[in-house]
């Protein structure tokens, strides 16, 4: 059990009034909602403390993550969503290439990706939720969370997002290339394993204010829920360190035993790490995958 100290302190009548009124929302008393205030104040300002040492290279991405008191995972989407650049040293993604014997560097999108910025020939015009339908197999087994569509059109079932070319290569590492299509035929392979993704919200909230958009991601809690309850999925990857807590409680109300992988989404110097775990996990998860995932962890350990 914690010790706790008692500290005097003089506050504005205003202050304590807002305390007593969250502290009545939450039927608890001011005491226990002053160190609930004062330990997310305090979590805040170490956060804001590890961006700007990490923004002016005074810090490491793991040292950052120490000094915010947070995951790995959870300081890198931390640091995408504030738009501070961060490059991955190139040698550890071309070390990765050279042993499986990829004619590409990891962390670049092919060719034959950029170039597909349109839905699937046969749905032109679909909507998400319809290709999202199209695409839901008989039998699912691994369930894909993430957070919404992203703002701009694309989307994991137009087969042009960052999340569809990272999910596309992770899974020809373990099958192996020839056994995995590009481009948009990716998604009936994706299908046929056995593997579906849905979103927490139904529309674009990338853009969205921090606290509207953690409301939003919350509301989708019950509608995931009721989502695993009917497919009963084996596994569950939820595609963002911060989406992790949501899906626990949406396996919790579902009283789903799913393992629950969470990943970071992947952009930028996430990708790597989004390829190499998922990678892991589809070995773990369906053994028939080619070695190439060893050699790939090998080369990042090094």
């Amino acid at each position: 059990m914690n010790k706790r100290y008692q500290v005097n302190i003089r506050l504005d009548r205003d202050l304590v009034g807002e305390i007593d009124e969250l502290a009545l929302e939450d039927s608890v008393d001011r005491s226990e909602m002053a160190r609930r205030l004062l330990g997310s104040g305090l979590a805040a300002q170490r956060m804001r403390r590890a961006l700007s040492e990490y923004r002016e290279g005074n810090m490491t991405t793991w040292r950052a993550a120490k000094v915010a008191g947070v995951s790995l995972y959870e300081m890198l989407d931390r640091i995408h969503e504030e738009g501070v650049p961060y490059d991955l040293d190139p040698m550890i993604l071309e070390r990765v290439g050279a042993i499986t014997g990829s004619r590409r560097a990891v962390h670049e999108e092919p060719a034959t990706y950029r170039s597909e910025r349109e839905a699937p020939a046969d749905t032109p015009a679909s909507s998400i939720s319809d290709l999202r339908s199209q695409f839901k197999p008989e039998v699912l087994t691994t369930l894909f969370v993430g957070e919404s569509s992203p703002a701009g059109g694309t989307h994991f079932y137009r087969a042009n997002s960052n999340l569809f070319r990272a999910t596309c290569e992770a899974f020809a590492l373990t099958f192996g290339e020839g056994a995995i299509s590009d481009g948009p035929r990716f998604l009936r392979e994706f299908q046929d394993r056995g593997c579906w993704l849905v979103d927490l919200v139904d529309r674009p909230i990338n853009r969205v204010p921090d606290g509207e958009r953690a409301a939003l991601v919350a509301t989708g809690v019950s509608e995931l829920a009721r989502t695993v309850a009917e497919t009963r999925p084996r596994h569950v990857v939820a595609v963002k360190a911060t989406l992790d807590s949501h899906v626990r409680s949406a396996l919790d109300i579902a009283g789903s035993d799913a393992d629950l992988l969470t990943l970071p989404f992947p952009v930028r110097q996430w990708r790597a790490v989004y390829v190499m775990k998922l990678v892991q996990a589809l070995r773990r998860w369906k053994p028939r995958g080619t070695g190439l995932e060893a050699a790939y962890e090998a080369a990042w350990d090094e």
